[in-house]
């Protein structure tokens, strides 16, 4: 394998290290030689001593050749690059005859404390884990604690000896919960560094400038050099200074401060700009130049700056900016004139950020940061969201998307944040389109806006109220037409309007206002308030706002107010009630409050434990030998017995049943006993014999008369049929998992039966869903109505749910899993029906951090 061959392995990728920077790691090949002796000659000789346990002051040519002349199956190395330069390797070797392999590190003196063993030790059991090695071993100098730790923290469970200065180490590379949570936090704090490094810039060049007025250079320039608070610098071949302010020539003339990069360059000079930011060692660009139209391959490009340290937001970005005093940022093509605040705002369309900005300022927005994505081709939402998770100036997150660069990953990272910051998010475009993208915002726990300015209305209530708990809101006005219109819109949100204690009319003067807000308040049982005042004369607006400001000060529910006769924005300067200039809009927003509170309480936890006792390991080898067992096709659908005896690894009952024949029907109807079901396999839709379906049978004579009538029908489809054992009488409902290469298992619940699709009442959730979110999903359905109206528990259908998301969740090779009908009773759901298909799956690599 030469080093090009390597570049472009599967193996290969762009990797965020624990500092924020990013490098690129690859397998090494004998071309590496070379650089891995350089490599080797730079290191101390206590870190040689601690990798080869004895002074090795050069690797010859017999041990290069070892270490570089891997098949990345028995042996495998890889290496991490940075601007070109070795910065760490690692290695496995399997033990001859077993499914173990030892691994070894040797990271740079001058790069140790970023993360990179841990990173190299992720990716190597990810290679070892496709190989079939199950398990690693290594051996570590009694103190060596930095190396130690390493293992320690990696999240599997190790092994530990200890002999004559040396630990052995020895580990399963199973992906267990405690695994998968520390790279998931390993991750988080990677990507938010790597943000950090953008957004708080140490000094700033604007590559680009001009003081040509009307210009991208000269519009950026000037907000940058008054409105950021780190050092700032000019770029321009053809200036000196720009407006006043010296001007470098070229980017090598820039200081080695210089951190963050604004390119406004024409897109012909784009690539050569960012080979010279690359160069510089520069951490970030916001690429603020549109390459559509062009020529230019981004990916090459980003590719290019990701394996050497600079993340790039754009092209076409409008910029990012902060308002707040201690990270003062305005580096945007439009002035942000906005207070700071909690709000942080992602948005991808250049043209609409200008929009939201100008609209958010008159309704005075307070944000902590804008960040313009325009192109997304690094810099994604997911590691905006990763950053803002744990900033303490940011409460709320803003989104406006139009595609998903990972949605799995995207739904991950969301689930996570939402539980501590609502993020509301219009969604367009690609990101729109779909069930699977609908699964993926309700799994994520995200407020779903239908527009820019439905965005704005809400996250400016959820920035300054706390979220409304209860469904009961109290409508406080002194106008009855107002009040009426706001009980509608109430009602039309899924919320119950209420009297207040104290009821107004149109003779209460806006004085009065406080106290009856406090009594609302007060009492336990109202949930939130929304206001009305609708002045008798024009200059009664001004009073009515400061009254109803006192009235909710203090307050631990949510308080929304409607000023007829005044604008949005807050009811008063400097107060925290948002006002609105109709009903409709303060109904919506609190409406969409609720639903997030009911996600806080109902799915934001993570699936626990299994309503049942499940066998994931039994349902592998089933899976293996069904897939083992033919070759014919990539799509293996199981026959009834394989179908039972899989549904069963994981607690899912299925009615005992039997393949049959029209010969051998009426012994196997015995055998079960009787009442029987009797199905032919091809059937139509339909529940009678002449469809296909025969129920309730309970003499031999039964089952052969319906046979007849199946085959008078249905001809020579009647000859296969199933005999099975009649499930008690209840609801008919479906569980459909399908697997999607991006987001993962879907599990979809509705009603069930032959008409299902007709019937079209079902909701979906990204798997595995909790018992929680499964419950939920029944209320978005008929099935919860269903349920209630045969008097019948709801557990037997949630623990069903659950355990067909688990199943399909653990096992991608499971492609479809269609359960229909699952026939629900008083105490159990019992599959009678099952299609379960399989696809020849390449086995995962696990929790790869990668960038590509």
């Amino acid at each position: 394998m030469s080093t090009d061959e390597a570049s472009a392995s599967p193996w290969a990728s762009s990797v965020v290290l624990g500092s924020g920077d990013t490098a690129f790691i690859r397998p090494l090949t004998v071309d590496d030689k070379p650089a891995l002796a350089a490599f080797h000659r730079q290191q101390s000789a206590e870190s040689i001593y601690r990798r080869f346990f004895s002074p090795k002051p050069e690797l010859n040519e017999k041990e290069l050749e070892h270490f570089t002349a891997v098949d990345m199956i028995d042996r495998a190395a890889l290496v991490v690059e940075s601007h070109d330069e070795f910065i760490a390797w690692a290695s496995y070797e399997r033990w001859p005859g077993r499914n173990e392999a030892e691994a070894a590190f040797m990271v740079a003196d001058n790069r140790q404390g970023e993360g990179i063993a841990t990173l190299l030790l992720e990716h190597l059991a990810a290679i070892a884990h496709a190989n079939g090695i199950e398990r690693f071993t290594a051996e570590v100098l009694g103190d060596n604690r930095a190396m130690l730790a390493v293992f320690a923290k990696a999240g599997w469970p190790l092994q530990r000896r200890f002999d004559s200065g040396v630990v052995d180490l020895d580990w399963d590379l199973a992906t267990t919960d405690e695994f998968l949570d520390s790279v998931e936090r390993r991750e988080q704090r990677a990507d938010s560094r790597a943000v950090a490094r953008i957004l708080i810039p140490r000094a700033v060049a604007v590559i680009g400038a001009s003081e040509r007025p009307g210009t991208v250079g000269d519009a950026i320039w000037r907000n940058v050099v008054d409105g950021v608070d780190a050092p700032t610098y000019a770029v321009n071949p053809r200036h000196d200074t720009i407006h006043g302010h010296p001007c470098v020539r070229t980017i090598d003339e820039l200081p080695d401060e210089v951190s963050l990069a604004i390119i406004a360059v024409p897109a012909p000079a784009l690539e050569a700009t960012i080979d010279a930011c690359i160069a510089k060692r520069m951490r970030g660009a916001v690429i603020v130049t549109s390459v559509d139209g062009t020529d230019i391959d981004i990916a090459a490009l980003v590719g290019r700056a990701r394996r050497n340290g600079l993340r790039i937001i754009g092209p076409s970005s409008m910029g990012i900016a902060s308002p707040r005093p201690e990270t003062r940022l305005q580096a945007a093509l439009v002035e942000v004139s906005l207070p700071p605040g909690g709000v942080a705002i992602s948005m991808q369309s250049g043209s609409l950020g200008g929009s939201l900005l100008r609209k958010a300022r008159d309704v005075e927005l307070g944000i902590s940061w804008f960040v313009s994505l325009g192109d997304k081709s690094d810099i994604s939402a997911n590691d905006l969201l990763q950053f803002w998770e744990f900033d303490e100036n940011t409460t709320v997150v803003a989104m406006y998307t139009e595609s998903f660069g990972n949605p799995r990953k995207f739904a991950r990272i969301a689930r996570r944040v939402s539980r501590t910051r609502p993020i509301v998010a219009v969604r367009t475009g690609a990101a729109a389109t779909g069930e699977m993208a609908s699964a993926l915002y309700q799994q994520a726990g995200l407020i779903e806006v239908p527009t820019v300015p439905a965005l704005l209305e809400t996250v400016r209530v959820l920035a300054t109220q706390p979220v409304l708990r209860g469904p009961r809101v109290a409508v406080l006005t002194n106008s009855r037409s107002p009040g009426t219109l706001a009980s509608a819109a109430l009602r039309a949100a899924g919320l119950e309007p209420v009297d207040g204690p104290i009821t107004l009319d149109w003779n209460t003067r806006s004085a009065e206002y406080p106290t009856a807000m406090r009594a609302a308040l007060n009492d336990d049982e109202i949930d939130g308030l929304l206001v009305i005042h609708a002045p008798a004369v024009a200059d009664d607006v001004d009073a009515a706002a400061r009254h109803i400001d006192t009235g909710a000060l203090d307050n631990s529910k949510p308080v929304v107010a409607v000023l007829l006769g005044g604008a949005d924005g807050p009811v008063a300067p400097g107060s925290r009630v948002p006002a609105f200039t109709f009903p409709e809009q303060a109904a919506a927003v609190l409406g969409r409050s609720y639903d997030y509170a009911r996600w806080l309480r109902d799915e934001a936890s993570e699936p626990d434990a299994k309503m049942r006792p499940v066998d994931p390991g039994a349902a592998h080898v089933i899976i293996t030998e069904a897939l083992a067992a033919t070759d014919s096709g990539d799509d293996i659908h199981l026959d009834l017995a394989t179908r039972r005896r899989l549904l069963a690894t994981y607690g899912i009952e299925m009615a005992p049943a039997t393949e049959s024949t029209p010969d051998t029907a009426v012994a196997d109807a015995n055998d079960i006993g009787f009442p029987v079901a009797v199905k032919a396999v091809r059937r139509r839709p339909g529940r009678s014999a002449r469809a296909g379906v025969a129920l309730d049978l309970a003499t031999d004579d039964d089952v052969t008369e319906s046979i007849a009538v199946m085959h008078d029908s249905l001809g020579d489809d009647a000859d296969d049929l199933i005999v099975q054992a009649m499930a008690p009488p209840g609801v008919d409902v479906r569980i459909r998992c399908d697997h999607d290469g991006q987001l993962g298992a879907i599990v979809t619940v509705g009603l069930g039966g032959a008409q299902a699709d007709a019937i079209d009442d079902r909701t979906s959730r990204l798997a595995p869903v909790s018992p929680a979110s499964a419950t939920t999903m029944l209320g978005e359905t008929r099935l919860s109505a269903a349920l209630d109206a045969a008097d019948f528990d709801s557990w037997p259908l949630v623990d069903a749910v659950v355990l067909a998301a688990q199943l399909a969740s653990d096992h991608p090779e499971i492609a479809e899993l269609d359960l229909n009908p699952v026939i629900v009773s008083e105490d159990a759901a019992i599959v009678t029906d099952a299609l379960i298909r399989l696809v020849r799956h390449v086995s995962e690599d696990g929790p790869l951090r990668r960038l590509d």
